[in-house]
């Protein structure tokens, strides 16, 4: 069995946020109360992402965690044995090459620094009683443990060799930040978390913590209140990638009156796709599709759209996309977002996919609470 088939494996069997009914999440999800502090926030936030996975695997994942603490725990001590002070360093990023979605006010107020991240993990000894509480927390989930502490080994690491005052990371979606929260409080450091996808009502993200955490818009903190973070953590502030300006990417020879933007889509939703569009192109109006560069089946496109009408990601940054069009069309990708947030006027497309869209206004999806027009309104 090679590493791939022991990863497909290790997924099988997991649900998703739009498996499981917001009323079946909420009610799991409010049963877990308050939470006491951060070490609390995070268990409480794993219990909450352990509800999509099945019982034998999370049995699984805690029985090989409980042998590989302690081997875990020796190793990164001695490692930190041969850790040694390096350049000082005000404010550390995650470096996970999204640079694009970190607000101005962040660059300008921090000027963080991605270029040491994770460049080591190691412990010393002085973490042990952090790991204890960790320990003490969850006694039956040795892999709570684990992998928190997995991301102790890290900031542990960058900060006995950096000495940073921030700490930025693209992380509420893990259990571990509350966690690293509490962490980074034991030295006095900030600990900071910028927003970077879309987000539903799902509660894989609750309860998390954060100094500061960057959001796009005040729907995300209502959401993010109702799913019980920390109330006071939250900024609104739009990266200049959602609040695109449209001046700067005018380029006519790639202007199309409707584009719409897929993700991934069997045969027969992206034929359902071409034919819910058919209104615009009766009506004289320039129509081209945009396939999601990893998940749509560029040939299958092919079968049912002319080789014009498809734009190419390749030569066509997303935006110069969206700054020339004048709808944007499409069901659930971040990318209605970027064209909504720069003024531009969103289609949520009711009619291919009628069961997402009937859930995305269930789910709390910001496009759904924003009035934009539908589809099948559309179709005359």
């Amino acid at each position: 069995m090679n590493y791939f088939k022991i990863l497909y494996f290790l997924q099988r069997g997991d649900k998703d946020l739009f498996d499981v009914p917001t009323t079946e999440q909420r009610s799991f999800f409010e049963s877990l109360g308050v939470a006491k502090d951060d070490i609390d926030r995070g268990y409480k936030q794993y219990l909450c992402q352990n509800f999509f996975v099945p019982k034998w695997k999370v049995l699984l994942f805690n029985l090989i965690a409980t042998f590989l603490m302690p081997f875990v725990t020796v190793f990164y001590l001695i490692k930190g044995l041969f850790v040694r002070s390096g350049v000082p360093i005000n404010a550390i990023i995650e470096k996970k090459g999204m640079d694009e979605v970190v607000p101005t006010e962040v660059w300008q107020k921090y000027n963080p620094d991605n270029s040491h991240w994770q460049e080591g993990s190691s412990l010393c000894f002085s973490d042990l009683s952090f790991v204890l509480k960790l320990i003490k927390r969850a006694t039956n989930h040795p892999y709570f443990v684990l992998k928190a502490t997995m991301n102790v080994v890290m900031y542990s690491d960058m900060i006995r060799r950096h000495s940073p005052k921030v700490m930025i990371q693209f992380g509420e979606f893990s259990f571990s930040s509350s966690i690293l929260t509490a962490y980074c409080h034991r030295s006095g450091i900030k600990h900071m978390d910028i927003m970077h996808g879309e987000k539903l009502f799902f509660i894989g993200d609750a309860f998390f913590h954060y100094d500061e955490c960057y959001v796009w818009d005040d729907h995300y903190i209502k959401l993010f209140r109702e799913l019980k973070a920390e109330p006071t953590q939250f900024v609104v502030a739009l990266p200049e990638s959602l609040h695109i300006d449209i001046t700067k990417h005018i380029n006519k020879d790639v202007y199309a009156d409707y584009k719409y933007y897929l993700a991934a889509a069997s045969e027969s939703e992206i034929k359902g796709v071409v034919d819910s569009m058919q209104f615009a192109k009766r009506n004289g109006k320039k129509v081209k599709f945009r396939p999601h560069p990893r998940y749509t089946d560029i040939n299958l496109l092919r079968k049912y759209v002319n080789e014009e009408e498809i734009e190419d990601y390749k030569k066509v940054g997303i935006l110069e996309s969206i700054s020339n069009l004048e709808y944007a069309v499409g069901s659930y990708t971040t990318v209605l977002s970027q064209a909504y947030f720069s003024g531009k006027k969103v289609i949520l497309d009711d009619v291919t996919f009628k069961s997402e869209y009937d859930k995305l206004k269930g789910m709390k999806y910001i496009l759904s609470s924003k009035n934009c027009p539908i589809l099948s309104e559309m179709q005359g």
